[in-house]
């Protein structure tokens, strides 16, 4: 079973082909600039790069958003994180909780697209708190990994092995569901033509 992953951040499509690999589930990456719908849903901005990545590869892909909330707020910095990060830096996003509550939750959707029109969604949230100062600031992780402590945990995420995080994230959930979707569907279609 092969899909195309389509996302120019390595560190995705890392997280997602350690998940599926071994599974028996071979994910390639494609790097293409995808149209971003505006949104305020992490489902409706996946679907919609899935069905622009379609147009142009006519294969078998994946797509992904990831959005973060700021539970203080009602959608920030949402379905622009990297915009928001881009132009506030951390120490931005810091004063913005100045004087609220900290907590904050990541939620990812990861959209197969079969054919044409033919998709799914896949959907998972993960809960924490924003530190109140920059993590590891000089490691290779994503931005919100340096001030994101999970639910449950006293480290951030920047301070937890790829392997550990990639056992609890919320894309690691999402790329799960999608794994039972995938390998459920192949038993089907085995037994149908047995």
């Amino acid at each position: 079973m092969a899909l195309v992953f389509v996302t120019n951040n390595d560190h995705k499509f890392r997280e997602v082909h350690s998940i599926l690999g071994p599974l028996g589930i071979h994910v390639w990456q494609k790097k293409m600039n995808l149209f971003e719908k505006d949104s305020n849903s992490p489902a409706e901005i996946a679907l919609e790069k899935a069905r622009h990545a379609f147009s142009k590869l006519k294969l078998p892909l994946i797509t992904e958003d990831t959005s973060v909330f700021f539970d203080a707020y009602n959608n920030f910095p949402g379905t622009k994180p990297k915009r928001a990060f881009e132009q506030m830096g951390y120490e931005g996003l810091f004063r913005k909780l100045k004087g609220r509550h900290r907590k904050a939750h990541f939620h990812t959707a990861i959209c197969l697209m079969d054919y044409n029109d033919k998709y799914k969604i896949f959907e998972a949230t993960w809960a924490g708190t924003i530190t109140k100062e920059v993590i590891l600031p000089e490691s290779d992780r994503m931005p919100y990994e340096k001030i994101f402590v999970p639910e449950g945990k006293a480290i951030a995420l920047a301070q937890m092995s790829r392997e550990e995080k990639n056992e609890l994230s919320h894309r690691a959930q999402a790329t799960r569901k999608l794994a039972r979707y995938l390998i459920e569907k192949k038993i089907a279609s085995i037994k149908n033509r047995e």
